[in-house]
């Protein structure tokens, strides 16, 4: 599947306690990182003042404490005008 704002993404097993995100997002696109007491969601936006996500993408990498033993994220991309356009999930059991 393809998504306008989410380029290859992957998740890797630092160690007992961790986990990396990695991914790539539009150069013209920011993210943000939030966790609940089970998951992450990473929300991708436009820059302000983009209208469309570019076809040049850049890497990003976090690393996130495992939650409840799994690991368990949510990437949320939104058009400029706020509407989510696609959903994908990762969902894990460690």
């Amino acid at each position: 599947m393809t998504y306008d704002m989410l380029g290859l993404f992957s998740f890797n097993k630092v160690n007992a306690y961790d986990f990396e995100i990695c991914f790539e997002i539009p150069d013209n696109c920011f993210y943000v990182l939030t966790a609940s007491a089970t998951s992450y969601k990473i929300d991708i936006k436009l820059n302000p003042g983009e209208i469309q996500p570019s076809t040049t993408f850049v890497g990003c990498k976090e690393t996130a404490p495992i939650l409840s033993n799994k690991l368990l994220a949510n990437f949320e991309q939104y058009k400029y005008s706020g509407v989510i356009i696609k959903k994908p999930t990762v969902n894990v059991g460690l």
